[in-house]
């Protein structure tokens, strides 16, 4: 009973040894799962930036994901929060990646166009409201993406950092210091008129709007993320007919910044965030803009292109994201498993037929043994004591029914070795 079960033993557990090992190859290939709680670097209170993060908070709330919103001074600060893997996610400016600084982050899309805003004081004797040479203008904090445009279109005009006085001067602070003349320029970085873009809006008499239409194809050129922009007539005010004049404006398109080893199925999800929360109508964009993979500073990861492409799974349809994110690495462990499991099903029998039929070959091994030994003239005294052994060895043999037979087979056959040895 013992020899069959360590038979039945050893045959099947080479086979769970064989499915284990194909599972642990398959796990080699099964990506992480993804993260307990996603971690997005938003932006200031009030901001675009805040209010797209709080639209893909809840968005992914709805998936089952929790996420945790890090307010921030902006887009730079964000690009550090995700190079220092402090976020996950973030929304950042157009063209403030530098290319080895950031190898290790990616884009998931473009998600709207953030026009740089600049105002001029009447009076201020401006022929060229981008020659600022010995005036104050208000620039943002350092390390805001609004200075880092503000100096980018300084630059591009080959006006020196030092040849102005910039104060880091932001929001309505900048607006008021304008519209009471304490700076000459002020820049904005905005998808939408905010609280002191409308002020100084609502100002025409004070302050001018600069357009760049006679040249903004030159912008374009010289600063490739940007493109123009049209703020219509009437477009901040039908009623009061503000602005009064249509005006161009240039824009740097800013996109949802992920590490590069985001989760692939996290990556596919947030495509799917984005689609349902930027593809509405935008002040700078028509519905169906944004988001888009068109473009992008940053590489986009494969999954989030194939979401693009091909839109969800059927998976994605069907279940929600984690069910879905759990049957997808299910099914990678199913692959070796059925792969293993359908040919040991069908070949452990044989298998352990063959160790039953080795049992009892080893037995005529042993009787053959002792035929030759008779043969070549041994002391048959002796062979009859071995013979006698192995006789009682095999009626302790135990084996299934159906290998009965294979046993009395051999207990004939020596006996049939025991009447020559008996009688020479």
């Amino acid at each position: 009973m013992m020899s069959r079960l360590i038979a039945f033993v050893r045959t099947w557990v080479l086979g769970a040894l064989l499915v284990v090992a194909g599972c642990a190859l398959a796990w080699h290939f099964v990506a992480p799962p993804p993260p307990a709680v996603v971690r997005i670097a938003t932006g200031p209170e009030g901001s675009s930036y805040r209010a797209v993060a709080e639209a893909w908070a809840e968005a992914l709330g709805r998936e089952g994901v929790a996420v945790a919103l890090r307010p921030t001074d902006g887009a730079l600060e964000n690009l550090a929060l995700l190079r220092d893997n402090q976020v996950d996610l973030a929304p950042v400016q157009g063209g403030l990646v530098v290319p080895g600084r950031d190898a290790g982050l990616a884009s998931l899309g473009g998600i709207l166009n953030e026009p740089a805003w600049v105002f001029v004081r009447r009076g201020a004797g401006l022929r060229n409201p981008m020659q600022v040479g010995g005036r104050r203008v208000a620039l943002g904090p350092e390390g805001s993406g609004t200075r880092a445009l503000a100096l980018a279109l300084l630059a591009a005009n080959d006006v020196a950092t030092t040849s102005f006085e910039a104060l880091p001067l932001a929001g309505v602070a900048a607006a008021e210091a304008l519209l009471a003349g304490e700076v000459d320029v002020a820049f904005f970085v905005a998808s939408r008129p905010g609280p002191a873009i409308s002020l100084l809006l609502r100002a025409p008499e004070r302050v001018e709007l600069v357009n760049f239409a006679s040249r903004a194809a030159a912008y374009a050129v010289r600063l490739p993320y940007l493109s123009p922009v049209v703020l219509p007539r009437g477009g901040f005010s039908l009623a009061d007919d503000l602005p009064a004049q249509p005006a161009t404006l240039m824009a740097a398109q800013a996109f949802l910044a992920a590490r590069a080893d985001l989760n692939p199925q996290l990556a596919a999800l947030l495509v799917r965030v984005l689609q349902a929360t930027q593809r509405g109508r935008q002040l700078f964009a028509a519905e169906g803009s944004f988001p888009t993979a068109l473009n992008q500073e940053l590489p986009v990861p494969a999954a989030a292109m194939q979401a693009y492409e091909h839109g969800p799974s059927q998976l994605n349809q069907w279940l929600s994201f984690r069910w879905a994110v759990a049957v997808e690495r299910l099914w990678v462990f199913a692959i070796p498993l059925v792969t293993l499991l359908l040919p040991l099903l069908r070949f452990a029998p044989p298998v352990y037929a063959w160790q039953m039929r080795m049992r009892v070959w080893r037995g005529y091994d042993r009787l053959r043994q002792i035929e030759r030994s008779a043969e070549g003239g041994g002391d048959r005294a002796a062979l009859l004591q071995r013979l006698a052994a192995l006789e009682a060895q095999v009626a302790r043999m135990g084996v299934p029914v159906g290998y009965a037979a294979l046993v009395y087979a051999m207990r004939r056959d020596i006996d049939y070795v025991r009447q020559r040895l008996s009688n020479p």
